[in-house]
């Protein structure tokens, strides 16, 4: 058997009479369980090279540099804080066109004209994030992080539901790192979309929220005319800033690693202590503060 590290999950496994699978936390000592997906006490963060390419744009030094460390600290926030062997590198490449024009017209050259109004795009058959350098320059920046983030979970989640995906990619724009340790901060725009839905009456209570098919929340989030994005990123936020939730998120996001397509909400209600009616409780009341307005990861 093989321990974890302090800071990371351990995730317990076994199997009940009736053939099902479980994964858990905490030592069940009454069953037999199996510790899973942790990583040997030597184990290193290794950081890998990113393979960067513009047409007709030129990156500073510092552009570049920023770059590589924001794609290296997404693939250390999977390896070290969800579990997952990040050492197995997520092949991408980022292609970064000097405008939103150059960037439209490329879109629609390989057929993907549906989304030319997106600010960036992860290409699955190609290994590929295409950009634009924004007016606003770290929008780009924050873009690239989005947009690997969706490389990973498609990569080694690819079960993993499109409100879990686009809230994990919705976080990952604030991720950073100082000198002790990654961290992340509010989404200010996704809090200022979910403070206005709530006042307005129009935020999804969180039970219809997890309930909702993947496709049909893309459908949704497509349209335009509706806040399931950014309360998916509200929602990962509130789940990542307590070790207790973290932990949960975990155990979710390794049960969809290994293939499980049960809806969301009942993983959840089996998941979530006291079920999804304790999950809507803990977050209508973390919507009153907002929580931490940094988590130290």
């Amino acid at each position: 058997m093989i321990f974890a590290n302090t800071g990371y999950a351990k995730i317990y496994k076994w199997v009940d009479e009736n053939g099902k699978v479980h994964f858990s936390d905490r030592k069940d000592h009454t069953v037999e369980q199996e510790l899973v997906n942790v990583k040997p006490g030597s184990s290193t963060w290794l950081r890998f090279d990113i393979r960067i390419r513009t047409v007709d744009v030129e990156l500073s030094e510092q552009e570049h540099q920023r770059i590589v460390d924001g794609v290296n600290n997404v693939y250390e926030f999977f390896d070290r804080v969800l579990s997952f062997d990040m050492y197995q590198t997520v092949p991408v490449n980022i292609l970064i066109f000097r405008d939103s024009a150059a960037y439209r017209q490329y879109l629609i050259r390989n057929n993907r004209g549906s989304v030319a109004a997106s600010y960036g795009l992860y290409i699955p058959s190609e290994h590929q994030i295409v950009v634009y350098v924004h007016e606003e320059r770290n929008l780009t920046f924050e873009t690239i992080k989005h947009e690997v983030s969706h490389a990973v979970v498609d990569n080694i989640v690819p079960y993993a539901p499109a409100w879990l995906n686009e809230g994990l990619a919705e976080q990952m724009e604030t991720l950073e790192r100082d000198e002790s340790g990654l961290y992340f901060e509010r989404h200010p725009v996704n809090q200022w979309v979910v403070a206005q839905a709530r006042k307005q009456g129009r935020l999804a209570d969180i039970g219809d929220f997890l309930k909702l098919p993947s496709d049909k929340w893309l459908h949704s989030d497509r349209s335009g005319r509706s806040n399931v994005r950014a309360q998916a990123g509200q929602f990962v936020y509130f789940l990542l800033s307590n070790p207790t939730r973290r932990s949960f998120v975990v155990r979710l996001m390794h049960n969809f690693n290994r293939g499980d397509r049960t809806l969301s909400y009942y993983l959840v209600d089996d998941n979530y202590v006291g079920g999804v009616a304790m999950l809507g409780l803990d977050w209508t009341r973390w919507l009153y503060d907002q929580g931490d307005p940094m988590v130290r990861l």
